[in-house]
Formats: C-alpha cells, structure tokens, sequence
C-alpha cells in the first residue's frame, strides 16, 4: 500500500516542529525503504538542510507570521495568506500527496487548508503543552489530532484527538561518545557540557556562555551550538576544551552521546530527544507561553533544573552544582526519561494508514 502513496510533511521555521516529522518519515521508510515523500518548509529556515540531508524532497512556500511586534504589518495578513494558500495547492497538485502531516509551524497552515479544499487528509500532531495559533487554526481541517501531554487534550475535539507522548528519530539514539571525543579533541577525563539554543541559536545563552566560558574549562569540556549567524568571537577562539559552533546536522548523535549535562531552551523537539536518552538538563525557557508551561511541567516532575531569570552567575553556579552532585543529575535523567511515552510515530503512522484504508 506504501508503494501507491505519497506522504507529505510540513512545517519550520525552527526545527523544534521539523525532528518529529522527520521521526514519522523514518518510521515509514522502515515499513517501506522506497515510501514517496517530499517536505513543505519555509524559504530561510533552518530545516531545509537536515531534511535533504534525509533525502527528502524539498519545497519551499512562503507564508504570513502574526508578528505581535509588527501589528501594522496585519491587515496584510489575509492577502498574504491567500497568495500561500494558492501557492500551496500549486505544490499538492504537483505533488498529489494521499496524506499531510503536520507539527506546528505557521507554513504549515496554508498547506493544510490546501489540503482540505482538495480533500486530502491532515494529521496535525501538537508538541507543546500549549497549542499555538497555527495548530488551532488547523484544527478545523485536520482529519486526527494527536498531543504530547495529557494536559494538552481539552484544547481539542475530543472526537478526534489522541494522546500519544512524543517521538525521537531512532538516530539521535545511537550516537558514539568516543567518536565526538576524538572529533572535538576533548579531554575524556572531564565531563561534558552540551549547550543548545534551538534550531535556531539562542543570544541570551550565547552572551551568558561568553561571560562565564573561562570559569568552566578548567573542569569540564564545552560543545555549544550557537545557530546560524550568532557566532561570537569570543566563543570561537575559545578552544581546545570549549567548541562553538553554528549548527550541527549528522553529529548530534555523537554531541548527545558525549554529554553529561544539556543546557537547552524548553522545545518540545529538543525536550523530546532528551527524554529518550535520559540526559540531565538545564532548561531555559524563552520568555512566551508555550516553552514556560513545557518548562513548568519539567519543574513539577523533577524532569530538569529550570532557570527561569538566567544571569551568568546563575548559570554557572548551576551547571557546577549538577556536574557535582550525581545523585541529582541522576534524578533529573531518571525523571525526563519517564516524561512521556516515545513511540509517537509509529503510532501516528499506524493510525495514518488506518485511515487510509
């Protein structure tokens, strides 16, 4: 049955709503090696890398943004969304795909009101504990829903929502400690301290990290991922014990594998691939609805140290505190791996496929 369809994905703009769909496109390139797939992202996004990097096809599509900065910029928004729209329905009929999936991502809207106009079916799989607009605004034409967290589901139809947990591509999981030691010419004596700010890099962390890098190598090895186009100078002289880079794509694996510790934002995608390795975490919310209220289900759970107004001395007291205590780092391991279950694709697939039938 795989052979005669086609699976579409879409989202981006950070990769937080990219990892898990290319999770659903790895589960069904396991029942299949030769499924038909392509990927709908945004023009300047972080995605469009790791997913050729997947073989995957890509498109591109533009699309409107409620920017709450801009609100002048607003009255253009249905006219901008038409032109995506009918841009989208451009790229399905080229395309001809027999089912949408969907993980959050402004881009993602006007490809799944495409969709529905054609009648195709929409699978819209909500992340965070909050739903953002974009979701809500796909919800009315989604054929299933799905969500992480249980607190999640009453913002649904409870006709057609699921809760499944989250998911992982099955790579992330067999990374090679020894690979990324030699890799990055770290000490194996010392621990390891993986900072990541997202898809897209994080400023705030990175200038913090700038503030507090020379307090930290004489105990610890430092790979930090600083996104594209926010590299500090300071930061990328720092070596041979602290490694700034922009972006990592085949060897995330190998950076998880090596770490000890994770300083992170609270994404649900990287939150996901934290809880599948059992890795103790720092979490630093941005400052808007969706990562606080994921951060804050961490905290209640024991699942991570949350940091919820980062100064460089909070920072660095707090990573030396958890590279020290074992016992806690444990904890926090222990806890975020019991989070939520992490089969998510296989069981979006199973019920995708249900559907179809």
């Amino acid at each position: 049955m795989l052979n005669e369809q086609h699976f579409l994905l879409t989202g981006g703009g950070t990769l937080g709503s990219v990892t898990p769909l290319l999770a659903i496109a790895a589960d069904l390139r396991k029942r299949n090696p030769g499924v038909s797939l392509s990927f709908i992202g945004t023009p300047h996004g972080p995605e469009r890398l790791l997913v050729e990097s997947q073989r995957i096809p890509f498109w591109q599509l533009a699309a409107p943004k409620l920017d709450r900065h801009r609100w002048w910029l607003w009255p253009l928004i249905p006219i901008r969304f038409f032109v995506s729209w009918v841009n989208a329905i451009r790229i399905l009929y080229v395309t001809k795909p027999s089912f949408v999936f969907v993980a959050g991502g402004y881009v993602a809207v006007p490809v799944a009101w495409a969709a529905f106009v054609l009648r195709i079916p929409v699978w819209v799989h909500q992340l965070d504990v909050l739903p953002g607009l974009a979701n809500k605004l796909m919800t009315l034409v989604a054929r299933k829903i799905s969500v992480s967290f249980e607190e999640t589901a009453k913002y649904f139809p409870a006709r057609k929502t699921l809760l499944v947990g989250s998911m992982v591509r099955q790579a992330i999981r067999h990374g090679e400690r020894e690979v990324a030691l030699q890799r990055y010419g770290f000490n194996a004596a010392l621990p390891t301290l993986l900072v990541v700010g997202g898809g897209t890099g994080a400023a705030s962390i990175n200038e913090t990290m700038a503030a507090i890098w020379q307090d930290l190598v004489p105990y610890m090895n430092v790979l930090h991922l600083v996104g594209r186009g926010k590299m500090l100078t300071v930061l990328e002289e720092a070596k041979p014990s602290y490694v700034a880079l922009e972006f990592l794509n085949e060897g995330m694996a190998d950076a998880y594998a090596v770490a000890d510790l994770v300083v992170s934002r609270a994404g649900l995608g990287t939150i996901s691939e934290l809880a599948a390795l059992g890795k103790p975490s720092i979490i630093i919310p941005i400052h808007e609805p969706f990562q606080e209220a994921n951060a804050r289900v961490l905290e209640e759970r024991k699942a991570a140290q949350v940091i919820w107004h980062m100064t460089p001395q909070i920072l660095e007291q707090t990573i030396r505190r958890l590279l020290d205590n074992h016992e806690l780092s444990a904890e926090f391991g222990k806890n975020i791996r019991g989070l939520f279950a992490l089969n998510a694709d296989e069981r979006i697939v199973h019920e995708a496929l249900t559907l179809l039938l």
